[in-house]
């Protein structure tokens, strides 16, 4: 606490009178020496002012201390040194509490109290009684009685710090009493007033006043610590000690003795170490005081969480979910209400019956369900899953279903998620499938209308005739009923195949007219290079791992960004790398490299074919340009992926161009695109 100068001179007078004061209290309880005594309350005044008020009190105190030296019989130079000690014990108790333990102005736990009790009691007055009985000494004392000397002053001087200290540290700390609280604490104090006075104060009947019976006092000093705060406690010690020093100056209490020192040294004894235990127990009841109210501060806000989540998970339109336990053998904990919506059951009903995800599963769908369940609890990581429950009434009803592992040191214990309706999204789906039957149907009508009227027509009908074949051929066995529901599905399956195969010949087509027309338009943006090559790879996998064609990556420069249209550059790489899967054989391979060269991001593909004929190189990238242009090629296609990858290529500012590997066969293509920065250099394989 900072003071201005007036306010500090003020407070260093009054200090000096207080402490001045009490030291006269103090001294008149003297017998050993009439400058020892064990009862030394300014001890504590001291201690206290300093770490309430900061260590410039330090003046006041030694002028309080002299004063009071100075009137007794012994020379200036040992009052002077009397007042040396006392006020640097006050200084090295401020010093170790507040500079060497960070000590926190409180006696709210344990940790305090100890810390208080050792650095104020213990150590401090060590400083204190040796300069003091040393000045005595030196000032004409019997030096037989420094040992006797020392301690009375040692002990005075630590029950003093706790005793006062204690008390006023207590009280100079904010706090409220609750009205309901006053009957309870008048009881205290009268109950305490009346036991103390029993007990050291000559009222307990009969001639002898001096029976054992100190532990009488224990039971309201505890009451006091259990009950009520740190000044209540320190305030009922005060009251005890008063009164009970009183009693023994007048002979009265259990500790009387034949030497009055030795009689108010037990007591001190008593007196100090009553309080000591009586702050401990206040800690310890001020911590669990503490330690319940954040307790119930915590328990409220997770109230109050518990209660916005459950309000979130309220309005998900899915059923929210958490299980415990292995795929099959799970306890449900928890399900959104959800669910009644969705299948009709209550969440009472999903909680209290395990498993009964899987019973309300469709009965295909509950073998599959349950071994990708299982499948994504063992690795850890959850995923999607999509099948079929069957609503209370018995209707289907298609769901998606997200899920995350929850995992311990164990292993994986839990799994939480969303499951989410989707059937109006299936049947959109099954609609829009009849809808594209019926357009690839016109669209084939059309496009057998006009096979036969110019050169490039009779090349796609070539390239159209074999997937239309598979089309037709199925579709008539599909009309016919000649097929079972296994053959019905691997029948659509084929026309599906097929018709994604003419798919991609229109899509080639019109991109070709969009580029002589000049419509072909991009959309550039910063994106991750390496992530549009994984979608091509990802996406051309199947066609890959259809010829068992090893697909190997080695990305040098991972964080290359490139401003470019993602889709666009995707088609680009999806065709590249449909090129390298159509003419690699059968469990061939092929290697995708990412490298920087400078300011250009370098990609490219290198295939085990048999690469391309040294005179069609320059040709490779013309429009309808094949190396076997005959009807009986052994590879398809119009020879328009290639003329598109260049012109998209030129619009994101880069350059494509093909060669053939040195060594073993093989074609290589390679597109360069400006890059916006550079990465730093990394390599790593992986095999697909």
């Amino acid at each position: 606490m900072k003071l201005n100068p007036r306010p500090l001179i003020g407070l260093n007078l009054f200090l000096a009178v207080v402490y001045f004061a009490a030291a006269e209290l103090g001294l008149s309880l003297a017998s050993l020496h009439s400058n020892v005594t064990p009862v030394w309350p300014p001890a504590g005044i001291a201690i206290a002012s300093l770490l309430i008020f900061g260590p410039r009190l330090w003046p006041g105190i030694f002028a309080g201390a002299l004063a009071a030296n100075l009137l007794t019989n012994i020379p200036a130079a040992s009052a002077l040194g009397i007042a040396v000690g006392n006020t640097l014990q006050a200084l090295v108790t401020y010093w170790l509490l507040l500079r060497v333990l960070r000590w926190q102005r409180s006696l709210d736990s344990v940790a305090d109290v100890m810390s208080f009790v050792v650095c104020a009691a213990v150590l401090a007055p060590l400083v204190s009684a040796t300069i003091g009985s040393l000045s005595l000494c030196l000032g004409g004392a019997d030096w037989s009685r420094f040992t006797s000397m020392w301690l009375t002053w040692w002990m005075g001087d630590g029950f003093g710090a706790v005793i006062i200290g204690s008390f006023l540290l207590s009280w100079s700390k904010p706090g409220k009493l609750s009205s309901r609280d006053i009957p309870e604490l008048v009881s205290l104090f009268v109950l305490l007033f009346i036991v103390v006075l029993i007990v050291f104060a000559g009222w307990f009947p009969g001639r002898v006043k001096t029976y054992p019976l100190a532990y009488l006092c224990l039971p309201c000093l505890l009451w006091a610590a259990l009950k009520f705060d740190q000044r209540i406690v320190t305030t009922a010690i005060v009251v005890m000690a008063a009164l009970a020093v009183w009693g023994a100056s007048q002979g009265y209490g259990p500790f009387v003795e034949p030497n009055p020192n030795v009689s108010l040294l037990l007591l001190i004894s008593f007196v100090g170490t009553s309080s000591l235990m009586t702050l401990v127990v206040a800690g310890v009841t001020s911590e669990r005081r503490k330690a319940e109210a954040d307790r119930a501060q915590l328990g409220s806000e997770l109230e109050v969480h518990r209660r916005r989540i459950e309000g979130i998970v309220a309005h998900v339109p899915g059923v929210v979910w958490e299980v415990w336990g292995k795929p099959g053998n799970q306890r449900t904990d928890f399900v959104s209400t959800y669910i009644e919506k969705m299948l009709g059951y209550s969440c009472e009903e999903w909680l209290s019956k395990p498993n009964l995800w899987l019973q309300a599963m469709h009965p295909d769908d509950r073998e599959r369900a349950m071994t990708e369940a299982a499948a994504m609890f063992a690795s850890g990581k959850g995923g999607t899953s999509r099948f079929r429950w069957m609503h209370k009434n018995g209707q289907e009803v298609w769901v998606e279903a997200r899920s995350i592992v929850v995992c311990d040191e164990s292993g994986p214990v839990a799994m939480r998620g969303l499951t989410m309706d989707i059937t109006p999204a299936v049947q959109a789906e099954l609609e829009r499938a009849e809808l594209l039957r019926r357009e690839r149907q016109a669209r084939e009508e059309a496009e057998d209308a006009s096979r036969l009227k110019e050169e490039f027509l009779a090349t796609v009908s070539h390239e159209l005739r074999t997937p239309l074949n598979a089309v037709v051929g199925w579709s008539r066995l599909l009309r016919g009923g000649q097929l079972d529901p296994d053959g019905a599905a691997h029948a659509i399956e084929i026309i599906e195949r097929n018709a994604l195969m003419q798919k991609q010949i229109v899509e080639d087509l019109l991109d070709v007219s969009r580029i002589i027309t000049g419509k072909l338009r991009i959309n550039t943006q910063p994106l991750d290079l390496l992530l549009v090559i994984h979608a091509a790879i990802d996406a051309i996998r199947p066609a890959a791992e259809a010829k068992e064609i090893e697909i190997r990556s080695h990305f040098e420069a991972p964080g290359v960004i490139v401003k470019a249209d993602v889709e666009r550059l995707q088609q680009v790489f999806w065709n590249l790398l449909a090129n390298a899967v159509k003419f690699t054989p059968a469990r061939g391979a092929i290697d995708v490299y990412l490298q920087q060269q400078e300011s250009l991001a370098e990609v490219r593909i290198e295939d085990s074919g048999p690469g391309v004929p040294p005179d069609f190189l320059p040709r490779i990238f013309e429009r309808f340009s094949q190396a076997d242009g005959s009807s009986t090629r052994k590879h398809g296609g119009l020879g328009l992926g290639l003329a598109i990858v260049r012109h998209l290529v030129e619009l994101h500012g880069g350059t494509v161009s093909a060669s053939n590997r040195d060594e073993n066969g093989g074609a290589v293509l390679t597109v360069l695109l400006p890059s916006m920065k550079p990465a730093p250099p990394r390599e790593f394989i992986t095999h697909v």
